[in-house]
């Protein structure tokens, strides 16, 4: 099946994308890396009249150690989460999520904050940010606010951000000495490839 028809615009920044936003309103759906959106134009699951494009925004992307906490750009690719040392220091839980998330082409390009603001329960990383006492850090019109993790989820595919916001990083504490962070993937269906080409048991 292929996508409706809809217009494309790539903002030029942040402002930019919440003038869109506020213009077209429900008729508007933002991509960046575009690996859960695309596929739901594909099945036609949802039809925006205009894609608001935000893959330029370099100052959304980047992972970085700032005081007490591990800053993580809403931008930042899945295998850059995957591949950062500074991540495996401060958040391992993240570096052993990441082989889970579907297969390598997807998080080369799929990203970080989209894969949170989507908030499909079956991710790896909204468990991660409420295991990890994650704030999100919401950008709109208005200006930033700050929303934890626990409080962001309210239920399936529903966040906390209001119309017109964007999710633009995610702010982890940094893991203290002596605490151990573990990953247990289990697998829904019996066969399923797992990362290293080991298969789930039933």
């Amino acid at each position: 099946m292929k996508s409706p028809a809809f217009d494309y615009i790539r903002a030029e920044s942040p402002q930019h994308a919440f003038e869109l936003l506020a213009k077209h309103g429900d008729d508007a759906r933002v991509i960046a890396g575009g690996q859960t959106l695309l596929a739901t134009l594909n099945m036609r699951l949802s039809q925006p009249a205009l894609l608001v494009d935000i893959a330029g925004f370099d100052a959304w992307r980047g992972i970085a150690v700032e005081g007490s906490v591990l800053r993580i750009g809403a931008l930042t690719r899945h295998s850059e989460v995957e591949s950062s040392p500074v991540v495996a220091k401060h958040a391992p839980m993240l570096t052993q999520a990441a082989p889970h998330i579907g297969h390598r082409a997807i998080r080369n390009l799929g990203t970080f904050g989209g894969a949170i603001a989507y908030a499909d329960p079956a991710a790896e990383w909204p468990a991660c940010a409420v295991a990890l006492d994650a704030t999100l850090v919401i950008a709109g019109a208005a200006g930033e606010r700050r929303v934890k993790a626990a409080d962001f989820f309210q239920g399936l595919y529903t966040t906390a951000m209001q119309p017109g916001e964007l999710l633009k990083a995610c702010e982890i504490p940094v893991k203290a000495d002596g605490v151990r962070q573990d990953v247990d993937q289990r697998c829904l269906r019996p066969g399923a490839a797992r990362p290293g080409g080991r298969r789930c048991r039933t």
